[in-house]
């Protein structure tokens, strides 16, 4: 049987009243539920920090380049750091020298000059001796200095900052960043301004960037972090000499500190 015109519209209107009613209903609960969900905050400064450190700290391993500048002198530490176990090459003034430290013996090979210097080694005996790798016991005077930056802790002890704000950046070469700003903490005669980048998913640290004053001399640092979870076994090089067996060397000392 045909129907009329006026039932089929009044039947599409009240289908449609129902429609809007149910649609109001479940939206009002829809928005009901995200006003009484919790607020998640995100981690405040100082919170963000820690736990890049912590995620740092708790890698089986990485690698970094750091450059520090200041007054014309440069200082260039490219290396591999392990929990106990590291390695670094670096360039500062006139040396170059490459430490290997397998925990339990630190590993040193210089030139003339780096074994003069970081060594304490006469002019002599660092000519005889420069290329040449030399090993490092607990007993050796230079012991406790040689292997002093290249472990996870030391390499994440060089990034200095007092955080005071976060923000995104984008992304680099693929990976969302987040940023650390904040001031360098250090006293009076040391000033300056320094930021951390983030991979914003993991924690770990991408990059660290600083600049400042120190005494009224400026000085800059760079740091950035790559090969995240490298567990690799660092090697004791082999035919080391001991450096005990250098005459003269048991009280030697090192003039001048690594990074």
């Amino acid at each position: 049987m045909a129907r009329t015109p006026g039932v089929r519209s009044r039947t599409t209107r009240v289908a449609t009243w129902v429609t809007l009613v149910l649609v109001a209903g479940l939206g009002t609960e829809i928005g009901l539920a995200v006003t009484q969900a919790p607020t998640v905050r995100a981690p405040g400064p100082d919170q963000l920090l820690q736990e890049a450190l912590r995620a740092g700290a708790a890698a089986p391993g990485f690698h970094y380049r750091a450059v520090w500048s200041a007054d014309g002198f440069s200082q260039i530490v490219v290396g591999d750091a392990r929990p106990s176990s590291g390695t670094e090459s670096v360039s500062v003034g006139d040396d170059r020298f490459t430490v290997v430290s397998t925990g339990q013996v630190e590993y040193f090979q210089g030139d003339a000059a780096a074994l003069r210097d970081q060594l304490g080694l006469s002019a002599t005996k660092a000519s005889a001796t420069a290329g040449k790798w030399l090993s490092l016991r607990q007993s050796d005077g230079p012991y406790p200095s040689v292997g002093d930056g290249v472990t996870t802790s030391a390499a994440l002890a060089q990034v200095l900052i007092a955080p005071f704000a976060t923000s995104p950046i984008g992304r680099t070469r693929g990976v969302l960043v987040s940023r650390i700003e904040g001031r360098i903490p250090h006293g009076r005669s040391v000033t300056g301004s320094a930021r951390l980048d983030l991979m914003s998913r993991s924690k770990l640290p991408s990059a660290y960037a600083a600049h400042g004053s120190d005494d009224g001399q400026p000085w800059s640092s760079t740091i950035s972090f790559s090969g995240w979870g490298d567990n690799s076994a660092i090697m004791a090089p082999a035919g080391a000499i001991p450096f005990s067996s250098l005459p003269g060397s048991a009280s030697a000392s090192r003039s001048a500190p690594l990074m």
